[in-house]
């Protein structure tokens, strides 16, 4: 049986764990896996990455954003990066895993989380089955099914011998399984697109706080800030955040300065403490204390890590 990660805990209450790609997966943009050689997490969990079950053979429930789905024979779920959710009997009998970074597709699918919960359909297809999944259980006919088992089998023979255009190869495979599902779901998402067209000003006030965080993430940042650029008071985003990703104001911040921080530690040559300052860090080693407590390594640490995962890549291409 696969093992099961440990709940994290915080003091009386239950953590809800935000999971990097290199904490469980064997590549920094790309994992494929079975029954066989999977690991979960039973308690509720969200990632920063996508990903995709391919239910084959049991029964149970997937609660995504709270809302459960019935884990059924040819079924697929599919979740967007910072949704949480959780299978708290674990999962089907057989099944096929499948993360992949935010930018794996395109580069374009790197953005905030009220945004691909949004993005339009026309315009970002690919995030077409991950947006509906909330008011949608994607099951499939025999025929259908069968040919997604067949990719997602595809999937893991190439990913055991990563080279040159591997990437490539398996961003079709994803491609493929998605253009299938936007085919056969696409009544169903015509008839949600038309509801989803009259976004209120709640979400509309939320997309507008995550991009002035983003575009001020170097610096000093406040709440009321936040607040004034969203047009909401203060208190009404503070819960509006909470409600939607699970996390506090500060929290968010954070970790948004975090995920910049790992960017720059991943694709530049920067310091450390250089990095530190570009992301709103005034004192490095609380940068480091930070980056610690959310990766469990130090900024160091991940930046080699990273170099080897892409140097491990190169060697095979």
């Amino acid at each position: 049986m696969p093992p099961v990660l440990p709940a994290t805990t915080d003091g009386p209450e239950q953590k809800i764990r935000t999971l990097q790609m290199l904490e469980l997966a064997d590549s920094f943009d790309f994992w494929v896996r079975d029954q066989r050689h999977s690991r979960w997490v039973l308690t509720p969990h969200r990632h920063e990455y996508f990903q995709i079950h391919i239910n084959v053979k049991g029964n149970g429930k997937h609660f995504i954003g709270g809302t459960p789905h019935v884990f059924q024979a040819n079924s697929v779920i599919f979740i967007l990066p910072y949704r949480v959710h959780c299978t708290p009997d674990g999962l089907p009998d057989e099944y096929f895993m499948i993360d992949f970074a935010s930018g794996f597709l395109r580069p374009e699918l790197i953005m905030p989380p009220i945004e691909m919960e949004e993005a339009s359909v026309r315009a970002f297809p690919e995030l077409a089955p991950f947006s509906f999944q909330h008011v949608l259980d994607y099951v499939f006919s025999d025929r259908d099914f069968g040919y997604i088992c067949d990719l997602a089998n595809r999937m893991m023979a190439i990913h055991l011998d990563r080279r040159m255009g591997t990437t490539e190869r398996l961003r079709g495979l994803i491609l493929d399984l998605i253009g299938l599902t936007n085919e056969r779901f696409e009544d169903q998402y015509l008839q949600m697109g038309q509801k989803r067209a009259c976004m209120d000003w709640r979400t509309d006030g939320l997309t507008r706080a995550f991009r002035f965080i983003d575009q001020e993430l170097g610096k000093d940042i406040t709440l009321k800030q936040v607040a004034e650029a969203a047009c909401l008071s203060p208190n009404y985003l503070s819960q509006l955040l909470k409600k939607q990703t699970g996390m506090a104001f500060v929290e968010w911040l954070t970790a948004r300065r975090i995920e910049q921080a790992q960017e720059l530690l991943a694709y530049s040559n920067l310091k450390v403490s250089d990095i530190a300052q570009k992301v709103g860090f005034d004192d490095a080693a609380y940068f480091t204390r930070r980056f610690r407590q959310r990766l469990n390594l130090s900024p160091l640490d991940y930046r080699r890590k990273m170099l080897d995962a892409n140097s491990a890549v190169a060697a095979r291409a």
